[in-house]
């Protein structure tokens, strides 16, 4: 039998004057993992000037949660691939109504816990992690400038914490008409383990050891805080959202056959101050 339970929080940081960060669980009071369409929880980081990043991560948000369950596709990473698409053509549209919005983007990632399994949808630099009691893991892949020279070994990852062009982008949601976004499965929800969903305003700051332990420690909510104290103890350079969401498993009530499948397969709330 599997369980989940969750917090999540956002906080401006120590620099910004707005919070561009939105987030969301949907069903909105239900945990129930076998409801139709599963549990989706979704994080987006807003960009562009005065209110339109803002906009941007609030349609996103919005738009996945309403798109994503009107959608009745057996196929989980089919209908996260309309909802995405959907969100991205509202915004699209909306960067045409005025000059304040031009331009405008967000970052988002989804997570998706439904029968049995974890679906991941992401683009732009908001990540997942896995976290369990052997370590943590990354799950998504930033789509930044610093990121693709890490993979390459042009710099370090201590190197692009501080570099210069780290917010540098090369995909996003809103700016053109379609928007290229990576989908994969996790591995089967086997066994118990957090899963730690956040913007570029926690892992700024907070290394994923401390991540980890700090979730390990704590129940989601309380988890959600104090990671958001850390990364504004150590400079609050940006918007800090975090979800964290727990899964329990009774290893008892799964069979052999389940248990030898675990391998890796390739309420919308905006940010307030």
């Amino acid at each position: 039998m599997r369980k989940i339970s969750f917090g999540n929080d956002s906080h401006v940081g120590s620099v910004r004057s707005e919070n561009q960060d939105s987030f969301g669980k949907f069903p909105e009071g239900n945990l129930d993992l076998n409801c139709p369409g599963g549990q989706l929880f979704v994080i987006a980081d807003g960009m562009g000037g005065q209110n339109a990043g803002r906009e941007a991560s609030t349609i996103a948000v919005r738009e996945i949660g309403t798109a994503y369950y009107a959608l009745t596709e057996p196929s989980v990473v089919g209908n996260l691939r309309r909802a995405f698409s959907s969100a991205n053509e509202a915004i699209y549209r909306k960067s045409g109504t005025g000059p304040q919005y031009r331009g405008m983007g967000t970052t988002c990632v989804v997570l998706v816990l439904r029968d049995g399994h974890a679906f991941i949808g992401n683009i732009g630099d908001s990540r997942v992690y896995k976290i369990n009691q052997r370590g943590i893991t990354q799950l998504t892949q930033d789509h930044s400038k610093v990121a693709e020279m890490v993979r390459r070994g042009i710099i370090t990852h201590e190197e692009a914490r501080n570099h210069p062009e780290r917010s540098h982008l090369y995909r996003a949601m809103g700016p053109r008409p379609s928007a290229e976004v990576d989908f994969f499965e996790e591995m089967p929800l086997t066994s118990s383990r957090h899963y730690l969903m956040c913007t570029d305003g926690l892992f700024n700051h907070v290394e994923d050891e401390e991540m980890r332990q700090i979730v390990l420690a704590h129940n989601p909510e309380r988890a959600c805080r104090q990671l958001i104290q850390l990364a504004n103890e150590r400079g609050g350079s940006d918007n800090i959202t975090v979800q964290v969401v727990r899964v329990d498993v009774n290893a008892t009530t799964l069979s052999p056959f389940s248990r030898s499948r675990e391998k890796l397969k390739s309420i919308w709330k905006p940010g307030k101050k």
